[in-house]
């Protein structure tokens, strides 16, 4: 059997019945404009998202962890706040798997200070080997 040879044109023809038409440049640009606007919004998002997310009222940073024994740790945390505000942080006990094996909740007294060190103690089920503040709020 020979080689069936075509031209452009029916090759071209045949190619948009079964595809459809390729696109013409205003619709391409109208694509390129488009996507433009999309990334120009998930980056206004995004923006938005990291400015409301680190605006927080109350924050909470570990400062030290001391293992008291198997059952208990003791937690030493650097509390931010505005002055005057009372705070209540939430702060867990971890495993050497980094599962929770404790948590205790810390009452913050206000101060005149932005920053207070608070130390607790948090009683575990097994040996602690970590700690971190799950979160902090203002309570007043």
């Amino acid at each position: 059997m020979g080689a069936v040879s075509t031209n452009d044109d029916e090759t071209r023809a045949a190619l948009a019945a079964r595809y459809g038409l390729p696109p013409d440049a205003a619709t391409r640009r109208r694509r390129r404009v488009l996507l433009a606007a999309l990334a120009l919004l998930a980056v206004a998002a995004f923006v938005v998202l990291a400015v409301v997310s680190t605006d927080e009222p109350v924050r909470a940073d570990e400062a030290a962890l001391t293992v008291v024994d198997d059952s208990a740790v003791e937690v030493s945390l650097l509390v931010h706040r505005e002055p005057g505000t009372e705070a209540e942080c939430t702060v867990l006990a971890l495993n050497s798997r980094f599962a929770q094996v404790g948590v205790a909740r810390v009452p913050v007294p206000a101060s005149d200070e932005r920053s207070t060190l608070v130390t607790t103690r948090v009683a575990t089920t097994e040996p602690a080997v970590g700690a971190r503040v799950q979160e902090c709020h203002a309570t007043r």
